[in-house]
């Protein structure tokens, strides 16, 4: 019959102890990392998604230039300017408010005939113009004008009035056969934003 406690030899003592460190020692390794040891060299590619990163995390200044695109974008969440008169933070808002007003005015025109001469393939060549001015409180900033017939007319000059409120167009015609027609078109902005 067995008499006494069961001692364990050192060995034994020695072999469980480094069995539990082994064990504990790993868990513990796991789940307690020293502050700011995990950087990029640990992290797997493609191991961080969306749902790891907490709201807001990412600003502006983490974003690399040039990477957004319109398909990241939810367009119709952005909010725009309504109104040129509404950009207070621009640095000339009356003048860019004046840009609210942009407006076309067309005047038709119409040249005679050219006159027969001697020379029936040099006839006295007709010219005739007109002026599209712009209403009241709006400069013309530019302007051009369409000729009704490319064959028999053309375009001898197009131009500001002086003052700017409207543009002239001088048209002229070979053709002995008869009038042709032209419009004369002017771009008027607001008086303000032309400076």
């Amino acid at each position: 019959m067995f008499r006494g406690r069961l001692r364990p030899s050192p060995a034994m003592v020695v072999a469980f102890i480094a069995l539990f460190v082994a064990i504990g020692g790993s868990s513990y390794a796991v789940t307690r990392l020293p502050a700011k040891s995990v950087g990029a060299k640990q992290i797997r590619t493609g191991a961080v998604r969306t749902v790891h990163i907490a709201r807001n995390a990412v600003t502006g200044a983490k974003i690399k230039n040039g990477s957004i695109t319109r398909a990241d974008i939810n367009v119709s969440s952005l909010a725009g300017v309504p109104s040129a008169a509404s950009a207070t933070n621009a640095t000339h808002a009356a003048s860019a408010a004046g840009l609210d007003r942009v407006v076309q005015v067309r005047q038709a025109g119409s040249v005679g005939p050219a006159t027969p001469t001697a020379d029936p393939t040099a006839p006295t060549i007709a010219v005739g113009g007109a002026s599209a001015t712009c209403p009241p409180g709006l400069l013309a900033t530019g302007g051009g004008v369409g000729v009704d017939d490319n064959a028999n007319t053309s375009v001898v000059d197009s131009f500001p009035e002086p003052g700017g409120h409207a543009w002239t167009a001088r048209v002229d015609n070979s053709d002995v056969g008869g009038a042709h027609g032209f419009t004369v078109v002017a771009v008027c902005i607001g008086a303000a934003a032309a400076g």
